[in-house]
């Protein structure tokens, strides 16, 4: 096995990794949304925190290096190539709307639903939360999705 076919394959792994962290993120957040229970809400608000920290940002620092690395290799130009181009701009939109929305949203919600059993806070708000998340995951996905289709697609 070359150094390509390496990377390759660590690459491969890296892009499941990151787009199954998003689809089972909603999935944990849906579900655990739909009981109503803070406890249930706060436990999947914690392991969207794990899984994020320990899957989705070393995948996406895996990602990087090994799409770089690849094209390098390769002598491939990735910002001369309209399609590698919009893929990874679009890779990098993913990440600043994970970072700058949902992960905050993910933060207050966690806070939130660990407090309601103490002060018997209004769902509604946490609620109002969720649909802003799911709005802007909507988009995050769609970036991650289309990232992956440029690049593949080229």
């Amino acid at each position: 096995m070359n150094v390509h076919n390496v990377l390759k394959l660590l690459h491969l792994i890296a892009v499941v990794v990151f787009l199954g962290d998003i689809v089972v993120t909603a999935v944990w957040r849906l579900l655990a949304d739909r009981t109503r229970e803070p406890r249930v809400i706060a436990y999947a608000l914690r392991l969207v925190q794990f899984t994020d920290k320990y899957l989705l940002v070393p995948s996406v620092f895996a990602l990087a290096l090994t799409g770089m690395l690849r094209a390098h290799l390769q002598g491939i130009p990735l910002w001369t190539n309209p399609a590698l181009a919009a893929g990874q701009v679009c890779f990098m939109l993913c990440g600043v709307v994970w970072s700058q929305t949902l992960r905050p949203i993910q933060a207050r919600q966690l806070a939130m639903a660990e407090a309601f059993p103490a002060t018997g806070a209004s769902f509604d708000e946490y609620l109002l939360l969720t649909r802003k998340w799911f709005r802007w995951g909507i988009l995050a996905m769609a970036l991650a999705f289309g990232s992956m289709a440029l690049m593949v697609l080229r």
